[in-house]
């Protein structure tokens, strides 16, 4: 287990303590070039962390799967597809990690062991959902795929959550459930506007076959 300062974001909202922060988000969108990702690890990231952090561009695509306030610190855990080799993780696996941030810094980066490519935390059926909150029409297409005419009645009340990410995976069996958080951006009939609200989806055999609604997420104390 290697720990070490580092910038990755993932799939989820950008805004305060409650989703990803905009730092870890403009960290994810420099993974394009190594001139660009060096770039902002200079802005957040102590000299020693960077040398070492460079050797992590090879993870493309990195979402969040848990997000957590510690404190001062907000920390993210974090899995990220390795599409080249470097010295220090190997090609073709996934790779999970935890991130922590404090008064807009990288204050640490704890690597767990690489995962073989074919186990995600988060389906890509579930990613394609959450990605899916554009618009009306785009994400009825998406639930069509994927749920049951029941469902899908229930689970269009979630358009108004723009940029949904989760924050835990849990498996039961067959079934996985992901819990998800988002802020409302619009009124519907379930959710008051600029709430973050919480809810749970259940996968079995690449379909939705559970969706609970948690109510809004209660204020840290």
């Amino acid at each position: 287990m290697v720990v070490m300062g580092y910038c990755l974001a993932g799939l989820a909202w950008a805004g305060p303590v409650t989703g990803i922060i905009p730092e870890m988000q403009e960290c994810m969108q420099s993974h394009g070039s190594p001139a660009e990702y060096e770039a902002a690890l200079k802005k957040y990231c102590d000299p020693g962390i960077i040398r070492r952090a460079m050797g992590l561009l090879v993870i493309k695509k990195p979402y969040v799967i848990k997000t957590e306030q510690k404190g001062e610190m907000v920390c993210y855990t974090v899995e990220g597809t390795i599409v080249e080799t470097s010295y220090e993780l190997p090609a073709d696996t996934t790779q999970t990690y935890n991130v922590c941030w404090k008064n807009r810094r990288v204050v640490s980066l704890e690597f767990y062991d690489a995962k073989p490519r074919v186990y995600q935390e988060v389906i890509p059926e579930m990613r394609e959902c959450l990605r899916s909150h554009g618009s009306p029409a785009e994400y009825e297409a998406v639930l069509k795929k994927y749920c049951d005419p029941g469902l899908m009645r229930k689970a269009m009340a979630l358009l108004v959550i723009r940029t949904p990410y989760v924050v835990k995976t849990e498996m039961k069996g067959p079934v996985i459930t992901y819990t998800v958080e988002g802020r409302t951006v619009e009124t519907s009939s379930e959710f008051p506007a600029d709430t973050v609200q919480r809810y749970t989806v259940g996968w079995k055999n690449g379909r939705i076959v559970a969706l609970n609604f948690l109510g809004p997420k209660k204020p840290a104390r």
